[in-house]
Order: structure tokens, then sequence, then C-alpha cells
């Protein structure tokens, strides 16, 4: 009796063993596909997930902006600010000075920046908070505001029926467009480049910026320090006397119609004369 209960104990555990050797190297089943996107909930959302501005795309298309983007490029700032944007409950606002502010800049002032320092510069043109232009009014009164690159670098703003300067150290940029306003992302057109005294501890050389892209008018002549005569309207150029009806229809004097019969006459004799003449 022991020996056949010891047979089919030993008989039920080869069979268990048998069993779990077989499921060993069964074939891996797929995931149906609604379990394997599950995974992928979890894990932090992209910019284009979560719905956000597209920056690089917005500095392409929508203005003058191709040398910021380039130095954001450069310094690997682009997904910084996404992120900031689209992942965080802040957002941003980002200052972009036009091509033709960088233009006014001596290029040695940039070209002898460190990366990190470029890096700042560009930080310190961007805001860790979305504000829409109303909100300036607000910053305004708050004293320095401090900047994406840290308490190193704060600019003041200023808000005066609209117009909103935002200053550096040696720079009084206005914000002169509204490139994008929508949460998260708010990007606004600055017609300087802010120049902040922690990088630069005196006054970088900067040429005057026209305020648009309309030429000057040519200078009229004058002292060599411009203080010559002003400006003035072209001479004025009389009609000739017949140009217009209004003219020609013109009542005239007697006196000056007196003055043409007599020359009319004095023709026509001279005329007679060389006739008899011949």
């Amino acid at each position: 009796m022991r020996c056949a209960a010891a047979f089919a104990l030993l008989a039920t555990v080869m069979s268990v063993s048998v069993v779990l050797h077989a499921g060993a190297h069964r074939p891996l089943v797929k995931l149906p596909r609604a379990a394997a996107l599950q995974k992928t909930d979890t894990w932090p959302p992209t910019p284009q997930a979560t719905g956000g501005a597209n920056l690089t795309a917005i500095l392409t298309l929508d203005g003058p902006f191709r040398t910021f983007l380039g130095y954001l490029q450069q310094t690997n700032l682009v997904e910084v600010f996404q992120n900031q944007a689209s992942l965080t409950d802040q957002g941003i606002t980002i200052f972009v000075p036009v091509d033709k502010a960088f233009a006014a800049v001596k290029p040695s002032v940039l070209s002898g920046l460190s990366s990190l320092q470029l890096k700042n510069l560009m930080m310190c043109h961007s805001l860790a908070k979305h504000y829409e232009l109303a909100d300036f009014e607000g910053l305004s009164r708050i004293g320095p505001v401090t900047t994406f690159a840290g308490g190193l670098y704060t600019v003041n703003v200023t808000y005066d029926a609209g117009t909103v300067h935002v200053r550096s150290r040696w720079a009084d940029a206005k914000i002169v467009g509204s490139v994008s306003v929508d949460a998260p992302m708010a990007i606004y057109e600055l017609d300087r480049v802010l120049l902040p005294a922690t990088l630069f501890r005196a006054q970088p050389p900067v040429a005057a910026i026209p305020d648009d892209d309309v030429p000057a008018p040519p200078q009229p002549p004058g002292d060599d320090d411009g203080a010559g005569a002003p400006a003035t309207e072209p001479d004025h150029v009389a009609p000739r006397q017949y140009d217009s009806a209004g003219v020609a229809d013109a009542p005239i004097s007697a006196c000056g119609a007196g003055d043409r019969f007599a020359r009319r006459a004095a023709t026509a004799a001279l005329g007679a004369m060389a006739l008899v003449a011949l």
C-alpha cells in the first residue's frame, strides 16, 4: 500500500514538472493594442501631445526672427522653452528681438560671449510664466522682474497707455507686436536686444535702429553736423496759364485784354509791311 502511494505521489510531481517546463518554452503572446498603449499614458507628455504651440514654426513663419531662433538652436534652448510652456502650470513669455535689432549690435559683442553667457542672454529674453499684454500693467508696479535666466538677470517693465517697455541695464526695448499670446506660450516682438549688466560691465556698441523699414529721406545741404536748413517741400511749380479749365475760364481783366489786342495789331501791321516790301 505504501509503495503504491509513493509511486502515485512521484507521478504527480513528474506531471507538474512537465507542465511547467512546457510552459516556459511557449511562444510569447502579443498584447492587444489597447494594453500596449496603456503604458504610454504614464510617460511625461510631449509638447505635441499637450497641444502646445510649436516655437520653431512660429519664429520661422511669423516674422523676422531667424537670428533669435538661430541662437536658441545653438544654445539648445528650443526644447527648454517648449517644455516650460507645455510641461508646467506656469507657461512662458518670450521677448523676441527682430533680426535688425541683432544686426545693430556690433558682432564682437555677442561673439565674445561664452556658450553659457550666450545661453543666459537668450534666457534673459523670457519669463517663466505666461503673461498677456494687459498683465504687464501689474508687472510695472512690482519693480525688477526676474527672468528665466535667474535672479542675476532682471528686467524692468513699464506700461503706459498700452505701450510696454522692457528695460535691461544697457537697452530700452519696446514691445512692437504680439506674435502669439495664447496660453501657455506668449511671444512678443521687441525692437531692441536686451543687454544685462551681469554680462556687460560697460555699454556695448549698438548702432541706431530705424523705427521702420522705410529709408530715411536724403538730408538737405548744410553743415557737417546735420544742422543745415530744415527740410522744405519742393519748390512749387506754377501751372501754365491754360493747363486747366479753371484757369482758362477765369475772367480776364480789361487791362490784360487791351495788352493782348495791341500785341496782335502790331503783329498784323508788321506782316502787312512785309507783304508790301515784297
